[in-house]
């Protein structure tokens, strides 16, 4: 049996416990499960959200990174809104250190459940419309093109996690990119999140006019652009 095989046999079987716990706990402990429904749809009220996050205290940062990936493996939210409030909760510098922690065991977890579970995962987590877009990519390890795709404001980059753990590229490879790439999108959401608590609000609008106008340029062409990208990897549209 190679290392490989033992280490995927591994995760499935934590996995599958962890299933078993949730179950458990969905059946013999309807409190705790109602807490954790409740967790999920608090993601969806940001002003509720800041409340929570700021009761802990010292505590608060830790709270808000475990939010952060939790966004990114279940994406129910824009990861913008939550990185906008860690600018606005922690200040430019240190709302942008905690989302990258985040972000980056957040697409660690979801390329890990797409190499796993492979389409299992990724049609669960990913929208049917997102992976016949981007179907192109699976089976191709393509560093260059997955960088330019994390770098691409407005682009589904959670998504994207999980499409390239169905690919050849190595895990380190791909947090390297994964991490690079997100981050001009999080340092203007800090950024601005940062305006906000300082109450800039005329450079606040500033930022959010620059990143309309590049989101809105992108999704203009974003057809020329996805052609391009089926080009860079040698397929016809």
């Amino acid at each position: 049996m190679t290392v490989s095989v033992l280490k995927r046999k591994k995760w499935v079987i934590f996995l599958l416990l962890l299933g078993i716990s949730f179950l458990l706990v969905y059946r013999f402990n309807s409190q705790i499960w109602i807490k954790v429904v409740e967790f999920y749809y608090l993601l969806h009220d940001q002003h509720h959200l800041k409340e929570i996050i700021t009761s802990f205290g010292a505590y608060s940062p830790l709270v808000y990174i475990l939010i952060q990936v939790t966004q990114v493996v279940v994406a129910p939210i824009p990861g913008g809104i939550i990185e906008f409030m860690g600018g606005y909760l922690f200040g430019v510098k240190a709302g942008f250190f905690y989302s990258m922690i985040g972000v980056f065991f957040g697409s660690w977890f979801a390329f890990g459940l797409a190499r796993i579970f492979e389409r299992v995962a990724v049609e669960k987590f990913v929208h049917i419309r997102t992976r016949k877009k981007f179907d192109y990519l699976i089976g191709h390890e393509g560093v260059i093109l997955s960088f330019l795709l994390f770098l691409i404001p407005g682009f589904p980059k959670d998504a994207l996690c999980y499409i390239l753990g169905l690919t050849p590229m190595h895990l380190g490879i791909f947090l390297i990119i994964s991490t690079i790439g997100r981050i001009p999108g999080v340092l203007m959401a800090c950024l601005q999140g940062g305006k906000a608590f300082d109450h800039q609000y005329k450079a606040l609008l500033i930022l959010f006019g620059i990143s309309a106008l590049i989101i809105m340029v992108f999704y203009i062409y974003h057809h020329e652009i996805h052609a391009l990208l089926k080009k860079m990897r040698g397929i016809r549209s």
